[in-house]
């Protein structure tokens, strides 16, 4: 876990009104110790990006908060695929070869 000071020291272009910002906009979602700021692992990462996203690529409040809703999306898809995957690898190998003709049938549509 990682304090406000910490991710500012980490992270030199980033100041306090960033991050403050983008928690105030949802963005990133501290837990909170005290008066003070916690930032899990993902929330450090995510603030590298926001970062990026406006300094190096200059996207305004508005865009960010739509590529970080995509990202969002993508990753939440691709948990639920991972997990769709399990489902059907635990299942038996009748089961698993209708589900593999089905979706063979669907691509050739």
């Amino acid at each position: 876990m990682t304090t406000l000071e910490e991710l500012l020291r980490a992270h030199h272009r980033l100041t306090a009104v960033h991050v403050e910002r983008w928690v105030a906009r949802g963005l990133l979602r501290p837990s909170a110790d005290g008066e003070n700021w916690i930032f899990e692992p993902v929330d450090v990462a995510r603030a590298r990006l926001l970062a990026d996203l406006t300094d190096q690529m200059g996207f305004d409040e508005e865009a960010v908060e739509t590529v970080v809703d995509l990202l969002d999306q993508v990753h939440t898809l691709r948990r639920q695929l991972h997990q769709l995957g399990l489902a059907i690898g635990s299942q038996p190998n009748e089961t698993r070869e209708s589900i593999a003709v089905a979706l063979k049938d669907l691509r050739d549509r």
